[in-house]
This record gives C-alpha cells, sequence and structure tokens, in this order.
C-alpha cells in the first residue's frame, strides 16, 4: 500500500471517531449505503445512522471515541478502540443512572471510493449493561 493510501486510510478513521464522537459535519464520511452492526443495534444507510447516533447522544451526551490500535489496508480498516460516556437518558431500556461508563472494543470498517460503506462492531454488550447497573 502507498504512503498516501495509509495517511488517507488514517485520516478517515479519525474523522470517523470524531463523528462517533458527536461532529455531525463529518457524516461525509460514511457512504449513502452504509451498514453498521453492533451486539445491539444494526442500522442501515446514512440518514439511519445519523438518527441512531442522535439518539446514542442523547443517551450519553459526553460520549467519545479513541482509536487505540489500527491496521489500514485499501479497503479494510480494523481498529481497536475505548468508547466512554456518561448514561444521561434512557438506552436500550435501562433508564438514566448518571453512570460513567468505558467500553473497549473492535471493529471493521469496509471501504470504497473513500467512504465507510461497513461498519461491523463488536464489543461486550453485556459489560456495558452491567456497568449500567442492568444486569444481575
Amino acid at each position: 500500500m502507498s504512503e498516501a493510501t495509509t495517511q488517507d486510510a488514517e485520516r478517515l478513521l479519525e474523522r470517523y471517531d470524531e463523528l462517533w464522537s458527536g461532529d455531525h459535519s463529518k457524516l461525509d464520511v460514511v457512504a449513502e449505503s452504509i451498514s453498521f452492526y453492533s451486539p445491539l443495534d444494526e442500522v442501515h444507510g446514512r440518514d439511519a445512522l445519523e438518527e441512531f447516533l442522535h439518539e446514542q447522544e442523547s443517551a450519553f451526551p459526553d460520549g467519545t471515541v479513541e482509536t487505540d490500535a489500527a491496521l489500514v489496508g485499501d479497503e479494510m480498516i480494523m481498529h481497536e478502540f475505548t468508547w466512554t460516556g456518561t448514561h444521561e437518558a434512557a438506552f436500550d431500556g435501562v433508564e438514566p443512572t448518571g453512570r460513567t461508563v468505558e467500553v473497549a472494543g473492535m471493529a471493521t470498517l469496509t471501504v470504497n471510493d473513500g467512504r465507510i460503506v461497513e461498519d461491523r462492531t463488536y464489543f461486550d454488550s453485556e459489560a456495558l449493561l452491567a456497568q449500567l447497573g442492568a444486569t444481575e
């Protein structure tokens, strides 16, 4: 892979983290046909992803994503991340707790024409719900 391609992919990932951290001006990093999959959700389309992000930001208004490590390729980016946020509104049926949560995860991003077309995110959803006090 060329150095320019690596830099482009790294910048794309940086902008994607910024999108997930609340900067909706970065929505152009995803394709109109984006598909997002996680242990708790499945979303298809840029408009649906934006709506999903608004819902998540309502529940965790200070939510941020930080990439801890990444491998980039021409059509794929894999990254380990840490997501943190304070639970201020209902989320996945759990009423607000005021608790700050931290979740480690990994995502595989598929890239086409400089935009993310698919995001397969993996994290321990039970650990997240436990931090919210929603499990026994």
